[in-house]
């Protein structure tokens, strides 16, 4: 009987022994985000694939390409493009200026002191804001995890080659998943974000390549470049939008 015993238990598995401890995921997002608050500079590119519902039951995917360049306490430049259109941005700590190379149009309005202050600001005045901005403030994760009901740990997968972390996070009105490079460097490799709430619940993806954590970035990186010709325009508020 006992014989049997041991055999069911090593079928089953003893209760005695205890399962492997999976990570933490909220420690492992606190994590990433004090190593990108900590960073002076950076620069990273993404390749970015988005959603656009423009008829009932049919979605169609869109794809794009960013570039990133930060310097702390408040300068970036952002080239981003995709198959509707593109975008030049430049944060020099004084202005932020906007390029629409296509349109041949650009527009200027004052910066905040930091990043930070001149993100909220553009949200609260224009209702702008930029792709990938969570990344780039100097808390993370108190704006990603803002709200958060749920988190989950799912493993250990690769993106590009690079092992990861990859986690879930529900939110009331989107889920998403990070993933995020095991080791020391624990770098955002990659974004996955599910707007659960809005018809066939479209997605944005990033995946996150070429990070240079002690980048070279002279005066000229953050210096806007207008192209002859180019019309200025000023950016629409939201009171104006507003009826």
């Amino acid at each position: 009987m006992s014989r049997l015993l041991g055999v069911l238990l090593l079928c089953l598995g003893s209760p005695l022994v205890a399962q492997e401890q999976l990570p933490d995921a909220n420690d492992l997002i606190r994590q990433m985000s004090s190593k990108l608050g900590s960073l002076e500079s950076f620069r990273f590119t993404a390749t970015v694939g988005f959603d656009d519902v423009p008829v009932p039951e049919a979605k169609v995917k869109y794809t794009g390409s960013m570039a990133v360049a930060l310097q702390r306490p408040g300068r970036l430049r952002v080239t981003y493009q995709d198959e509707l259109t593109s975008r030049e941005v430049w944060i020099d700590g004084e202005a932020v200026t906007v390029l629409v190379p296509e349109e041949a149009q650009w527009a200027a309005a004052p910066a905040a002191s930091s990043l930070d202050a001149t993100f909220d600001q553009f949200a609260a005045d224009y209702g702008v804001s930029m792709p990938l901005d969570d990344f780039l403030r100097s808390d993370p994760y108190s704006v990603l995890m803002a709200g958060a009901k749920a988190q989950r740990y799912v493993g250990i997968s690769t993106v590009d080659g690079v092992a990861c972390h990859h986690l879930i996070v529900g939110q009331e009105d989107v889920n998403w998943q990070i993933w995020i490079e095991t080791g020391d460097k624990m770098l955002p490799r990659q974004l996955v974000i599910t707007y659960k709430n809005l018809p066939m619940a479209p997605e944005f993806i990033a995946v996150l390549r070429k990070w240079d954590l002690n980048p070279k970035l002279p005066d000229s990186t953050f210096q806007p470049e207008i192209p002859s010709g180019a019309i200025q325009i000023e950016f629409i508020t939201l009171e104006k939008v507003q009826p």
